[in-house]
């Protein structure tokens, strides 16, 4: 397998600085954030954005190519985010083809694209449907390049993405596999690996632990658990369990650290450098056989 990470909850580095980094630490590529163009500049800390000039573009590449890092994915921040909408498919089509043709430019191989959800009259099915065929559109313009959803609280399951991918059967199209998202939305992560492994094309790590104040507090219908992010390893995603069942099921493609630090969210949580140092030697102790660095 390869290790990586998200430039999520990272300091503010320079591009330059985040393919020395990562070189420097040893890690196999980086999923870099290509968020909405201000002024021709991205938006909320991001690294690229679609408008990004072929100057920087470049400057990206020779720096990544330079660190011997690969760029693993581009984090795309498409419109609808994770809340609902009244979808514009031929809208949403375009802003997809500009980042497909953006992850060609960058040399990305795949695209992550956020899945939002449906209005209160469409079924899922329905939604997702139609998300995957304004995603297949969008590849026409960029051969080579394909596409990850990622499973998130308030938007798709990894069930409903999973058998999505399975039903559609495009092998450019599938999942990046978020675990802790699967934990808060009560689902086994084991058996989804298990039965849709094929599907699985990125594995994005957190950590979770209980919040133990008012655990199990009841409102007259419904008991509430409560879960916050943590150090990788101190929380209740079964890690360990999880690296051993992509092993077995044949995955070599990227684990990267997904470290939800932000001036808003995950406050207490160390900065992103310290744990980028921790997560590659935690990952590695817990088995997982890097393929690529280890050959440099």
């Amino acid at each position: 397998m390869k290790i990586g990470f998200w430039t999520l909850g990272m300091p503010p580095w320079s591009n330059d600085e985040v393919a020395r980094r990562a070189a420097a630490l040893g890690y196999d590529g980086v999923d870099l954030r290509c968020t909405r163009p201000e002024n021709g500049k991205p938006a909320d800390n991001g690294n690229l954005c679609i408008e990004s000039t072929e100057a920087e573009v470049e400057a990206t590449k020779k720096a990544f190519a330079d660190a011997d890092v690969e760029i693993s994915s581009l984090l795309g921040y498409n419109r609808g985010g994770h809340g609902g909408q009244n979808t514009d498919w031929d809208a949403l089509e375009a802003e997809l083809v500009g980042y497909t043709k953006f992850a060609t430019r960058v040399g990305a191989p795949r695209v992550r694209i956020t899945v939002g959800r449906p209005d209160g009259d469409t079924p899922w099915e329905t939604y997702l449907e139609n998300l995957w065929k304004a995603v297949q559109n969008a590849l026409v313009e960029a051969p080579g390049v394909g596409a990850v959803f990622e499973n998130h609280v308030g938007s798709g399951s990894a069930t409903q993405l999973l058998e999505m991918s399975e039903k559609i059967g495009d092998p450019r199209i599938g999942v990046h596999f978020s675990p802790d998202h699967c934990l808060v939305m009560q689902e086994d992560s084991l058996n989804l690996i298990d039965r849709y492994a094929p599907w699985i094309h990125q594995v994005c790590i957190a950590d979770r632990k209980v919040v133990q104040e008012d655990l199990g507090k009841f409102d007259g219908r419904y008991y509430y658990v409560r879960y916050e992010t943590c150090w990788n390893g101190d929380g209740i995603v079964p890690a360990a369990k999880i690296f051993d069942k992509l092993a077995q099921k044949g995955y070599d493609g990227y684990i990267s650290l997904k470290w939800e630090k932000s001036a808003r969210f995950g406050l207490e949580l160390p900065e992103g450098d310290l744990a980028l140092a921790h997560f590659i030697g935690w990952v590695k102790s817990l088995g997982v056989k890097q393929t690529v660095a280890a050959s440099r």
